[in-house]
Parts: structure tokens; C-alpha cells; sequence
């Protein structure tokens, strides 16, 4: 192969990479806007459902100790856990990768799909 085709090769992959993280980026954008205006009730919630899913990962040997414990680090602050969501750096590309607010933006959706919508309030998307 030549070196063009190479870079060329190259090039797609991180186009793919960088559109996959972009996606994964927005995707995290309405749980970090939850976890800094949200009530209490919402935060507490979400960050409880986080801690579930991170405690399965750590059970079933699903996720890599690295993970669950920046993440367990990350959730004992919201904020520091909304300012990660939304970085813009390899670490944090690798962290939304394997994010526990996945499962919990999905046991959220469905609580208040059982409210009638109604989430204290507070409306989250996974779409």
C-alpha cells in the first residue's frame, strides 16, 4: 500500500473515531446539563443509577478498573462528573466510552415514561 493510501486509510479511521466521540459527546450533553441544574431529587437519581451500573461493571468484570474507579471519583462531585461529560480531551473521549450514564439515562427515560413524562420536572434524552 502506498504512503497515500495509508494516510488516506488513517484519515478515515480517525473521522470515524472523531465522529463516533462527537456523538457519544452530545449524547452525554443532557445528563451534565441535568447534573448542574437539575433538582437534587434528579441528581441524586441519576448519580445513584451511575453507581448501580458501575457496581455491576465491577461484579461481572464488564469494564476496567481504571474506568470504575474514575468514575466512582468523578461521581462523588456532579459537577466535576458534568465538566467531564462535556471535555473535550482523549481522557474524556475514553470515559463517555465507557460511561455508566448510559443504563441510566435509558431507567430514567422509562420512570418517567411510568409519570407520564414527568421526571421531577426534568426531561432527558438518549436520542
Amino acid at each position: 500500500m502506498s504512503s497515500d493510501a495509508q494516510r488516506r486509510g488513517n484519515h478515515g479511521g480517525a473521522e470515524i473515531f472523531s465522529a463516533l466521540a462527537d456523538r457519544r459527546l452530545a449524547k452525554h450533553e443532557p445528563i451534565a446539563r441535568a447534573l448542574r441544574s437539575a433538582s437534587c431529587a434528579v441528581v441524586n437519581e441519576i448519580i445513584s443509577l451511575a453507581y448501580d451500573q458501575i457496581c455491576l461493571w465491577e461484579k461481572d468484570a464488564l469494564c476496567s478498573k481504571d474506568y470504575i474507579d474514575a468514575w466512582r471519583d468523578l461521581l462523588q462531585s456532579p459537577a466535576a462528573a458534568a465538566s467531564m461529560l462535556e471535555e473535550r480531551s482523549p481522557r474524556a473521549a475514553a470515559l463517555r466510552q465507557n460511561s455508566p450514564f448510559v443504563a441510566t439515562v435509558r431507567k430514567l427515560q422509562a420512570s418517567a415514561d411510568e409519570r407520564n413524562g414527568d421526571l421531577h420536572g426534568y426531561r432527558l434524552s438518549w436520542e
